[in-house]
Parts: structure tokens; sequence; C-alpha cells
């Protein structure tokens, strides 16, 4: 019974962890949006006439945010949205690799 807890449990570490990867781009995009506007337009603009938008704008934020730009702002509410964002996908994919680890032991 403890073993299906723990088993449970990691996975539902794991799927939320992923979820707040996914999510925390759009918070940060909104602070550097609302708080600094001069480096949000950096990351928006794209030198042609029309501004990024759709895939194009999420792939030029996944690149800011994998950049050492995030932590050259130096706001602690951003900085810390980042480290979350940073470190939630390495603890899902931990959780999960010992689920599966909890899983591939109890088959044998």
């Amino acid at each position: 019974m403890i073993p299906l807890v723990i088993y449970i449990g990691l996975l539902l570490i794991g799927l939320v962890c992923f979820s707040v990867h996914a999510v925390l781009p759009f918070r940060i995009a909104k602070h550097l949006r609302e708080d600094y506007p001069q480096h949000w337009m950096v990351i928006v603009d794209t030198g042609g006439a029309r501004a990024a938008h759709g895939p194009q704008l999420w792939l030029r934020m996944q690149h800011v945010l994998r950049s050492p730009a995030i932590a050259a702002i130096d706001d602690a509410a951003i900085t810390r949205l980042w480290r979350i964002w940073r470190y939630s996908q390495w603890l899902a994919w931990s959780c999960w690799i010992g689920a599966l680890a909890l899983q591939w032991h109890s088959r044998s």
C-alpha cells in the first residue's frame, strides 16, 4: 500500500512540476511587459514591420529564459520565478524516473 502511495505521489508531483514549468514563462513575460517594457520590446521586436507573436514569440521567450538576460535584470520576483522555472523541469523528471524505478522494482 505504501509503495502505491509513493508511486502516485511521485507521478502527481512530476505532473505539477511540469505544469509549473509550462505556466511560468507566461508569468515572467507578464512581469516583463508590466515592469520592464523596454526589455519586453527587445524580445518582441523582430526588426521587421511586425512584432513577434504566437510560436515565434514563444521561441524568443524560451531563448531569453535560457540566456543570462533574466538574471541581468536583477528583479527579485522575476529571478525567483525564473529559478522555479529552471529547476521545476529537473524535479519533474526526477519524480517520474523515480516512479518508473519504483514500478520496475515492484515487478521484480
